[in-house]
C-alpha cells in the first residue's frame, strides 16, 4: 500500500474558462467516475482534474478508495493527505488561481473534502461535499472561512444517512464557515437540484 509516489488523475483541459473542477470519486469508484459529469452541459467548458483514489479496493484496479486500513478500526490518513496536498500545492494551484478551484467529493469523495481539502491553506472557490461523511476531523483553515461550502444529500439516501451531512455542518457551522446544507428527496445520487446549484456557484 506504501510508498506511492504521486496520486493518479486524468486533466481535461478546456480553452474557455480559466475555471477548474476538481473531483473525488466514492469507495470503489475511479477517476473515470464522473465523466459523465464533465460531459453534461452544465459543466462541459471548463478544466477538469478526475483525480483517482491511490488505493485498491479488493486488488481490482478498476475499484478505488482513499485509504486502507492499517489494523482493525485504523484507517490511514497521512500518507494520502499528502498525496492529495501534493496535487493542489505542487499542480493545481501553480495552473490556476485558488479561487477558481472548485472541488466535488462524492461520498467517501465527500470525507475527502472535510478532512483534507477544508484544511488547505489557500482560499478555494467553493467545495461540494456531497452524500458524504466524517470518520476523524473537520479542522477548517483560516484560509477556507470564506470558502462557500455547499454540502448536499439526499433525505431518503440508504447507503450514508442525511444525518452524517448534519453532522459534517454543524461541526463545520462551529467553526463559523461559510457553509449551507441542502436536502432533497433523493437517494445516494447526485440530482439535478444539487448540479444546478454546483453550476451556478462556479460561474458567480
Amino acid at each position: 500500500m506504501n510508498n506511492i509516489k504521486k496520486i493518479d488523475y486524468t486533466f481535461i483541459k478546456s480553452n474557455n474558462s480559466n475555471k477548474v473542477i476538481v473531483a473525488f470519486h466514492g469507495w470503489q469508484g475511479n477517476k473515470d467516475s464522473f465523466l459523465p459529469l464533465v460531459k453534461y452541459e452544465l459543466f462541459n467548458n471548463y478544466n477538469w482534474y478526475l483525480v483517482q483514489g491511490p488505493y485498491l479496493v479488493d486488488n481490482d484496479t478498476t475499484r478505488r478508495t482513499w485509504s486502507y486500513e492499517v489494523k482493525p478500526g485504523e484507517w490511514a490518513f497521512d500518507e494520502p493527505k499528502k498525496l492529495i496536498s501534493d496535487l493542489f500545492y505542487n499542480e493545481i494551484f501553480k495552473k490556476f488561481d485558488s479561487k477558481n478551484v472548485y472541488v466535488i467529493g462524492f461520498s467517501l469523495g465527500a470525507l475527502v473534502c472535510y478532512e483534507i481539502i477544508c484544511s488547505l491553506n489557500q482560499p478555494l472557490g467553493a467545495i461540494f461535499p456531497i452524500s458524504g461523511f466524517i470518520s476523524n476531523e473537520i479542522v477548517l483553515d483560516d484560509a477556507q472561512k470564506e470558502t462557500p461550502i455547499i454540502i448536499g444529500h439526499g433525505t431518503n439516501d440508504q447507503i450514508v444517512p442525511f444525518k452524517r451531512s448534519k453532522e459534517s455542518y454543524d461541526i463545520l457551522k462551529e467553526q463559523n464557515a461559510n457553509v449551507k446544507l441542502m436536502k432533497y428527496d433523493s437517494q445516494h445520487n447526485i440530482p439535478i437540484k444539487m448540479l444546478t446549484k454546483i453550476s451556478q456557484i462556479i460561474k458567480k
